[in-house]
């Protein structure tokens, strides 16, 4: 899609690293003058700089904390100053505060609910009169497999992550009810949900290749491998360009085929072993249709 983006102006959150960063990195490739954000103002920088010396334009506040609501009217209107005006919203900045249900404490559930949803609330409503003046835009938020309603929010199903699990539900359900609201000022809205992607800040999480913990993030899918940002920055160009003009009100899942699998990834050997004499009283095949020499499995 070279070009794709050309004369656009995104705005991302939370432009420090990870799948910002290299969203930030792809819409600039494609044309896109990029204004960023992020609390995290040594990182921020480094992302400029990144994006600049690949040839591509970018500005960006730093420090900047989006649960504030004069912040995120300062950022919309830093964006306009800077390049005329705004046609992409990228709503990825989020920060969380986890535990089981007992051990969380209200502080660390409402920070969550204000780095997770708040800030995308406050951000969103402070863009939408920019892609209004230029007659419509693309709003894209950055929900996760742990906001659907599947097992408890992490493969393994561990119960820890009930409150980040809720407030990304809640993003999604934003995504629906505002793609319904903006539709008559022609501002498509769409969601990604990452599955487990290979950020800096979750690699602790996903540990070695090898390791149990790798395992328990990787086997819950289709394609066993942790995501990359570049798979999300993929789907957001897409969702940000005129190659999804008639796309609104969708939840793209980038999780390798996390949520089809119902998060139990590939079939097991042993599962397969299990079920084989059943499989094998129901089958109809006449062998004498494998014409290519090459027998199926058993």
């Amino acid at each position: 899609m070279s070009g794709s983006l050309e004369g656009k102006v995104a705005v991302i959150t939370g432009t420090g690293t990870g799948m910002a960063r290299e969203v930030a990195l792809r819409m600039a490739s494609e044309g896109a003058a990029i204004v960023g954000c992020d609390i995290d103002e040594e990182a921020c920088a480094e992302t400029v700089e990144l994006v600049r010396s690949q040839g591509g334009q970018m500005e960006a506040l730093y420090p900047l904390n989006l649960t504030d609501e004069a912040n995120a009217h300062r950022l919309a209107e830093f964006a306009a100053e800077q390049y005329g005006g705004v046609d992409i919203l990228y709503n990825n900045a989020m920060g969380m505060r986890v535990g089981a249900l007992e051990d969380l404490s209200a502080d660390d559930w409402q920070f969550t609910l204000d780095n997770t949803l708040t800030l995308h609330f406050l951000t969103t409503k402070h863009i939408v009169p920019h892609l209004r003046a230029r007659g419509g835009g693309s709003i894209i938020f950055v929900g996760s497999i742990s906001g659907a309603n599947l097992g408890a929010a992490y493969p393994g199903n561990m119960g820890f992550l009930i409150s980040y699990a809720c407030a990304k539900a809640a993003v999604l359900r934003m995504t629906s009810v505002l793609a319904n609201e903006l539709a008559e000022i022609n501002v498509r809205v769409n969601a990604i949900s990452p599955g487990c992607i290979a950020t800096p800040d979750a690699m602790n999480a996903y540990g070695e290749p090898g390791t149990e913990l790798r395992r328990v993030a990787e086997s819950p899918s289709l394609i066993p491998r942790l995501g990359e940002p570049l798979d999300v920055a993929k789907a957001a160009l897409f969702l940000a360009s005129e190659q999804s003009s008639w796309v609104t009100g969708q939840n793209l899942f980038v999780d390798g085929g996390f949520m089809v699998s119902g998060g139990r990834g590939q079939a097991t050997a042993q599962d397969k072993e299990a079920l084989a004499p059943l499989v094998a009283g129901m089958s109809q095949v006449d062998d004498a249709w494998e014409t290519t020499g090459v027998k199926k499995p058993r």
